[in-house]
Formats: C-alpha cells, sequence, structure tokens
C-alpha cells in the first residue's frame, strides 16, 4: 500500500511539521512499526493526529529538518514499514 489509510488535509501551505505514522507490533506496542511521514502546516497539525488516530495508528509530531520544504498534505510511505509491502 504506497496510500495511508486516512485522508490528509491539503491545503498547499508550507510544513511546519513532520508527523510519523505508526502502526502497532502484535504485542501491542504503538510504536511497532514506523510507516509513514506526513507533513502538515501548524493549523492541520491536530486534523492530521486526530485522523490517524481514528484507525487506531499512533501519530507522533517531530520538527521540520532546517532547509527541508514540504506542502501540507505531502506524505512518505517507509518500504520497510507496514505499508509499505504491496508494492
Amino acid at each position: 500500500m504506497r496510500n495511508l489509510p486516512f485522508t490528509l488535509p491539503k491545503c498547499d501551505q508550507p510544513a511546519a511539521g513532520r508527523i510519523e505514522i505508526y502502526s502497532p507490533d502484535p504485542a501491542g506496542d504503538a510504536f511497532g512499526s514506523l510507516d509513514a511521514s506526513v507533513y502538515a502546516c501548524d493549523a492541520h497539525v491536530p486534523d492530521v493526529v486526530a485522523a490517524a488516530w481514528a484507525v487506531e495508528l499512533t501519530a507522533y509530531r517531530i520538527e521540520m529538518l532546517p532547509g527541508l520544504e514540504r506542502t501540507c498534505g505531502e506524505f512518505y510511505v517507509y518500504l520497510t514499514g507496514n505499508f509499505g509491502g504491496d508494492q
């Protein structure tokens, strides 16, 4: 799966934060698999977090790296995560 199991906002404003999306492991650890990074503007960070939680994923915000430019709604699926297996 190269898409996310939830809908992202798309406002095309510069992203102010990166939200890491994790799925739980079979033992119940909420941070079992790092599956994706989602970029969001400050206004949409709460929407991304709520959307992830609604499908039982963990969302963890981290700061953007200096010089990294992304727009709100962009995302990257990690091929080694649970969402990257269906290539």
